[in-house]
């Protein structure tokens, strides 16, 4: 076999050599510049153009650096030439050598302005992945930490100087946030050093799409086993079940992994049937106005939750966590026990006051039987993955579904066995509009998950608008629930007491600070957002035998409402959603106006 020719070889070291960056290359051009300098000195000395070695390194190490060129005087021809020459090489390597340097220094600042220095931080919140525009879940934990010192340090693919100008010209972040923005891959784990994941207190993954989720958790999971002193809890939403991973392996690794789809699937099922109850998930889901918090008082045990719907005010006892397990609308006559803690929903933590006379039982009255909803005609326009589960979480109300896609199956469907009829009507509904919506009873528009977003988001308003304008002009009274893509398509849409949107975007991000800030909330909401056990209802006045006669005080409503079995967290009136009112707060119903209550059916 032929051996490599030596001019290869040196060519072969200098590439390598090279290629180590900016400190290599100066290493290899300074023992270049050493090595002509000795060089040079050597022959001076052979030819005794200077006296001693030394005097000749000197100045042919002057010259060089200097760039220096000799004259006539400065010595014999020998001399001169020599030097000539070793200002020529000089020139030469100061060019070189402020070109590497500058690069060098460059390649620095665009490192510095990408973000890829480490963070030096301990406690903080660390997001992977960012989506332009979607501001959401931002926006929530700096509400969640209003009150306290958080650092919160963003990981994404987006250069450092575009997301902080995305940042800066959306979101006001307080005085006690710190928003550190840092560039690279989620799911490489050598760029997630830089995030200190190790020192971090969660680590919530918002990538764009599961595959990302997943390899992103893989990351952060195999960078926790570098460091076992780690006990961030790592938080991530999926949209499909089948990129769910194993229940031990979750448990084992302290991850939390909730399912969007589901959760947005049984929000449009609620909210298809009971217009305006988006507004109610989406006050609990969100850390602006009121939110869920558990309290424990020494002034609670011992009370029924009777006697403390007229004694807490300025808050809603929703639940009671007792033996680790929390207990969602309990019954009146519970009493609380010393070790329970009162789930509240009240603006703030610790934000309730205390009655401390208490109110009258106002309650002790006959129980009339609660007034059931007339059956109506449901039309879901377009299929997707949520489909199946919007059937499964429909409530009784509901009499029969025509399904306007070419895609949907009711054969497939109809297999649960469901208490109404299921039929899919695959001819264009664009003419028939007009002869659709006069029978509709209930409507929801489903995004089209297999085009652009954007686009989905359009075609859907579109279709709303003309729905929306066929019911203006005939008075018509159908709700209709709509699905979105994201928060910027539903900031350009109308706003309606008779229409829910239901944004996935936003869906995600008030789930992941949810969780981000209280994991004991995880059991609390998958079951508001199932059939089973309690669930959020707007149920008209007449349901509870009230009058529009007279007012109430809110305290006594609370009361009223608990005979019934159901936990008052507000009510609806003139479209205007009021929550959380204090108990000596008189309240004027009318005919139109809904309760927004928590139990079951």
């Amino acid at each position: 076999m032929k051996d490599y020719r030596l001019i290869d070889k040196i060519k072969y070291w200098l590439d390598k050599q090279m290629s180590k960056g900016t400190v290599s290359i100066i290493r290899l051009m300074s023992l270049a510049v050493l090595s002509v300098v000795v060089f040079v000195s050597v022959l001076i000395v052979l030819f005794k153009l200077r006296d001693g070695f030394f005097s000749a390194f000197w100045d042919s190490l002057a010259t060089i650096v200097n760039a220096w060129m000799p004259s006539s005087e400065d010595g014999q021809v020998g001399f001169i030439l020599l030097n000539t020459l070793t200002a020529i090489i000089g020139l030469f390597f100061t060019s070189i050598l402020i070109g590497v340097i500058s690069s060098g220094i460059e390649e620095k600042l665009e490192n510095l302005r990408n973000g890829n220095s480490i963070v030096l931080e301990k406690d903080h919140t660390v997001i992977l992945g960012y989506n332009l525009g979607e501001h959401g879940l931002l926006k929530q934990l700096i509400l969640a930490n209003e009150n306290r010192k958080r650092c919160i340090v963003i990981f994404t693919d987006i250069t450092k100087s575009e997301l902080e100008q995305d940042l800066q010209d959306n979101i006001d972040i307080p005085k006690n946030i710190e928003v550190i923005c840092r560039h690279g891959d989620i799911t490489n784990v050598n760029d997630l050093k830089c995030c200190s994941i190790e020192k971090a207190r969660i680590v919530i993954v918002n990538a764009l799409n599961d595959n990302r989720r997943i390899k992103a958790i893989l990351a952060v999971s195999k960078l926790k086993k570098m460091h076992p002193e780690c006990d961030a809890l790592l938080i991530a939403c999926v949209t499909n079940e089948h990129y769910l991973l194993p229940q031990g392996k979750i448990d084992k690794k302290n991850i939390i992994m909730l399912k969007t789809d589901d959760i947005m699937a049984k929000m449009i099922a609620r909210t298809s049937t009971e217009p305006g109850l988006s507004i109610a998930f989406k006050e609990l889901l969100n850390f602006e106005g009121n939110e869920l918090y558990f309290e424990r008082d020494d002034r609670f045990p011992g009370k029924s939750v009777l006697e403390l719907a007229g004694f807490i005010d300025d808050a809603t006892l929703v639940g009671i966590e007792r033996n680790g397990k929390t207990i969602l609308n309990p019954k009146r006559d519970v009493i609380v026990k010393e070790e329970d803690e009162l789930l509240l929903f009240e603006t703030s933590k610790g934000s309730y006051s205390v009655n401390e006379v208490g109110m009258k039982n106002v309650s002790d009255r006959e129980v009339g039987v609660i007034e059931k909803s007339t059956k109506g005609h449901l039309y879901i326009f377009g299929s997707n993955i949520l489909l199946k589960t919007i059937i499964d979480e429909l409530p009784p109300d509901v009499e029969d579904i025509t399904i306007f896609s070419k895609d949907a199956d009711p054969e497939e469907l109809a297999g649960g066995r469901y208490p109404f009829k299921i039929k899919a009507d695959k001819r264009d509904y664009a003419n028939r509009l007009p002869q659709i919506a006069s029978s509709a009873s209930h409507i929801i528009i489903l995004a089209d998950r297999e085009i652009d977003k954007e686009d989905s988001d359009i075609d859907n308003i579109l279709l709303l608008l003309k729905l929306m304008d066929i019911k203006e002009r005939n008075g018509y009274l159908y709700n209709i629930a709509v699905e979105l893509n994201m928060a910027s398509s539903y900031n350009v849409s109308v706003k309606n007491d008779k229409i829910d949107y239901i944004v996935a975007s936003d869906i995600a991000s008030l789930v992941l600070a949810q969780m981000s800030e209280n994991t004991k909330l995880e059991s609390v909401f998958e079951e508001l957002l199932s059939k089973k056990g309690n669930e959020l209802y707007s149920k008209p006045i007449r349901q509870f035998n009230l009058s529009d006669a007279h007012d109430y005080s809110y305290g006594g409503l609370k009361q009223i409402v608990l005979s019934y079995g159901y936990t008052l967290l507000g009510y609806c009136h003139e479209n205007e959603m009021n929550l959380n009112l204090k108990l000596e707060d008189r309240v004027e119903l009318s005919d139109s106006d809904s309760l927004i209550v928590l139990g079951k059916e």
